[in-house]
């Protein structure tokens, strides 16, 4: 099982990689495993094709933020609020910081080649879970009772993401970085405005 993990692995890494190097359009599955070390076969096995690979990437690297939604609707604890899935969702992309550069690059630019595949795969899941999040927080008094939640959640996701997408500019200029006493400022600034712009 181990020597099965260690492919599957190997095969992530390789995509990964040669995704943000080249491009996913120009990266060929006997590229991919040649860089893994294996067959594309093991590419069908285990992720069906180069799709399979980008869902998997992404999903490996959004898992915590997507746990967390996803368990917020449970009956046991307390709901999630927006100030937690903030720290969670730039905490991720800290973890995870090509993230931002293969989202831009294969779904936000124009003509991206993995744009469909997200709006299905990731988009069109984790957004009604956070407006979910967003009507229980008004509903607990949280939230402004006059706010459109839709609009909440571009804000929400434009705040959280783009440290992420721009840190190759702000990281240099301000002097900003994705890691330790930074990024707790940077979460706590963030949760500071987005909490108090939208507070009841």
């Amino acid at each position: 099982m181990e020597a099965a993990d260690d492919v599957r692995a190997a095969l992530l890494d390789a995509a990964r990689t040669l995704f943000l190097k080249h491009g996913f359009a120009k990266v060929s599955s006997r590229q991919i495993a040649a860089a893994a070390h294996t067959t594309p076969a093991m590419i069908h096995y285990y992720f069906e094709d180069k799709h399979g690979l980008f869902r998997e990437i992404v999903a490996e690297a959004i898992a915590p933020f997507a746990r967390q939604l996803s368990g917020a609707y449970s009956q046991e604890g307390q709901p999630t609020d927006p100030a937690t899935l903030i720290a969670v969702h730039m905490r991720t992309g800290a973890a995870n910081q090509w993230l931002g550069s293969l989202l831009v690059n294969e779904v936000f630019a124009e003509g991206g080649e993995l744009r469909v595949d997200f709006i299905r795969d990731v988009a069109q899941r984790l957004a009604p879970m956070l407006i979910r999040v967003f009507e229980s927080a008004r509903a607990r008094g949280m939230l402004r009772a006059d706010l459109d939640l839709k609009l909440a959640a571009v804000s929400f996701l434009s705040l959280c993401a783009f440290p992420l997408i721009s840190r190759a500019v702000s990281g240099p200029v301000l002097g900003i970085r994705l890691e330790g006493a930074d990024l707790d400022r940077l979460v706590d600034h963030t949760v500071k405005v987005f909490m108090q712009g939208c507070a009841a």
